[in-house]
């Protein structure tokens, strides 16, 4: 007997870029990108599309990093259809909470960019593909394959790490 295989979904995480320090007085979630965070963040959004990242449905923290960097993807994006959700589920610094936010995900959505926060992304990429990654520093970005039926089916070692870019360097496996 023929087994249907399970579709194949794409998961993208990019940690929200570099963030500013300078004014003491905002809370976490107020702190807007630095120079440098600016920067960063545009050149993540052209490397994000030369590696063919497609990005038709994004969810973002409402952290102000997070909305500054999203802003700068989409000015980078080719014009597409973009669906664009900024919810406070994903100011998260909690791998569970992360998993648990991405099990939610409707069925129908097969490719997902989350811009998020540490130690969360990186915890939650090291549980779904089995590789620890040695660093994802702010700017990062990190593209996933999943073969799952449903979200709520995310497990670990269920993705395959594609290709992980940071400000520096790019590993494609």
């Amino acid at each position: 007997m023929n087994k249907a295989k399970s579709p194949l979904r794409t998961l993208t995480l990019l940690r929200h870029a570099k963030s500013s320090w300078k004014d003491p007085a905002l809370t976490d979630i107020e702190r807007p990108l630095n120079k440098r965070g600016r920067r960063d963040a545009r050149a993540m959004a052209h490397r994000i599309v030369e590696h063919g990242a497609t990005l038709t449905t994004i969810f973002a923290s409402p952290a102000r990093r997070s909305r500054e960097t999203l802003t700068r993807i989409l000015l980078t994006l080719p014009a597409q259809d973009t669906s664009i959700t900024v919810d406070q589920a994903f100011y998260t610094f909690e791998c569970d909470a992360l998993v648990n936010a991405i099990r939610s995900f409707d069925d129908n959505l097969q490719d997902v960019m989350i811009i998020g926060h540490n130690p969360a992304l990186e915890e939650a990429i090291t549980w779904m593909t089995g590789t620890t990654l040695s660093c994802f520093p702010t700017t990062a970005c990190a593209q996933l394959t999943l073969t799952l039926s449903s979200w709520k089916k995310l497990q670990p070692g269920c993705a395959d790490l594609m290709w992980l870019l940071t400000p520096e360097k790019s590993l494609t496996v």
